[in-house]
């Protein structure tokens, strides 16, 4: 696969691949599921890896929930999901364009990012609703990430899902 993926960024775009490409490597995740009804909330362990691809111009990531060392040894978990998310630069728009693909539900996803101060926004609307996810507290070793839905414009937010990474030790 040595045409898909890369050894690092492009130098066309240098401080636009840097907001995703900081995130190269490998992550171990807890996620956390926040009901809408109300229930308690309850959470997965997972991995996410990060990595540079299309002669360093995309930054490509497999999210796996539960992580590899959890999964049943015969079958699927019944929460299990494994998906693929390709992010790449537009200069002409001067933002990040998203698509996730999860194979274990066919789920397809796709959204517009962006920097706002030290997070990285990525947003689309879903029916009436506003959906956002959101890239935030990055460090050299960690991360947070969280899904939250608008079902009034934006002027108040629920958090649906989020997710604390850390670089494995």
């Amino acid at each position: 696969m040595r045409t898909l993926l890369a050894d690092g960024p492009s130098t066309l775009y240098p401080t636009e691949m840097e907001q995703f490409g900081r995130l190269a490597g490998q992550w171990t995740t807890r996620i956390t599921y926040h009901p809408a009804d109300g229930s308690p909330a309850h959470s997965v362990n997972g991995a996410w890896e990060f990595g540079y691809a299309l002669d360093g111009r995309a930054v490509l990531d497999v999210w796996r929930r539960p992580g590899r060392g959890e999964l049943p040894a015969e079958g699927g978990a019944p929460d299990e999901e494994c998906g693929l998310c390709v992010r790449i630069w537009d200069p002409r728009l001067q933002l990040w364009r998203f698509t996730f693909h999860g194979t274990a539900h066919g789920d397809q996803v796709q959204m517009y990012a962006h920097r706002i101060d030290d997070e990285i926004v990525m947003e689309r609307a879903v029916g009436g609703d506003l959906v956002r996810w959101t890239f935030a507290d990055i460090t050299a070793d960690t991360f947070h990430w969280r899904n939250e839905r608008s079902a009034d414009g934006g002027r108040t937010w629920r958090l649906d899902q989020e997710v604390d990474a850390r670089r494995p030790t």
